[in-house]
């Protein structure tokens, strides 16, 4: 029995369809199948310093001395800006005098008493006047120390934002430093990597600034994965690199081939 012509084109038409799909199935030889973009997707990370710090005032004052300057080397408790204290030096002074009068009475009502001339009352008030003037000499002591801004660490000055005879309130930022440890760098990975990623491990990555290489070691990793971008942080020491690298730098760095 003969087929309609149009039923046999039809099949012919299926046929070459079927023939076409496995043709573009079969990898193409001498051909390497291609890998997800998300698996070879770099990973951006940023440059810091091992300690980092804002000195802010924590006082009002008007600055009478600036020594920093921006990128001055600097070592630990060097002092780097001084506020005009002039008035709570002043105060302090006073304080100081007025416990020495309250030693004086106190020590006068312990005479007396042995003399059977004064109440233990009397003397017990005249100690606790001591006691009060010594608490106010310790409140301007501590005021006097707020006027000197010490460096905590020994590192390097990356900004400075007073003058002298600025006035600043309590808060303000006065200068910013940078530790002059070893570098690290921060990043948030693809979670998938906690299957290989250990501690210790080296990636290979470039430095965006310098165009550089440079070696990652891994240091933390952090003990959450990040539900939204299924991401964890990871911490790694800024091990070698080519070219001057500074805080604030950025880069990307790839997972191993091999993974």
């Amino acid at each position: 029995m003969k087929r309609p012509a149009k039923t046999l084109g039809l099949l012919v038409l299926c046929m070459s369809g079927l023939g076409l799909q496995q043709v573009a199935a079969e990898p193409v030889p001498g051909r390497a199948p291609m890998q997800s973009t998300a698996s070879v997707a770099p990973v951006r990370f940023l440059v810091v310093a091992a300690q980092e710090s804002i000195l802010s005032a924590s006082a009002p004052g008007r600055f009478a001395k600036v020594s920093a300057n921006l990128g001055d080397t600097v070592r630990a408790g060097q002092v780097l800006a001084v506020f005009d204290c002039a008035e709570i030096q002043a105060r302090r002074d006073a304080a100081r005098a007025e416990a020495e009068s309250a030693r004086v009475q106190y020590e006068a009502k312990m005479k007396l008493q042995g003399l059977q001339s004064a109440a233990e009352v009397e003397v017990e008030l005249a100690a606790a006047n001591v006691n009060k003037a010594q608490s106010q000499i310790r409140i301007f002591d501590a005021q006097v120390a707020q006027c000197a801004f010490v460096a905590p660490f020994a590192g390097k000055v990356a900004r400075v934002h007073v003058k002298v005879g600025q006035g600043v309130n309590p808060g303000a930022p006065v200068v910013e430093l940078v530790g002059s440890g070893p570098l690290k760098a921060r990043m948030n990975v693809p979670s998938q990597w906690l299957a290989w990623l250990k501690l210790g491990d080296r990636l290979e990555g470039t430095v965006d600034e310098t165009g550089g290489a440079c070696e990652l070691k891994v240091t933390r990793v952090a003990g959450r994965v990040d539900a939204v971008s299924q991401t964890v942080e990871i911490e790694t020491e800024l091990a070698g690199a080519s070219g001057q690298v500074l805080p604030g730098m950025s880069g990307q760095v790839r997972a191993p081939a091999a993974r």
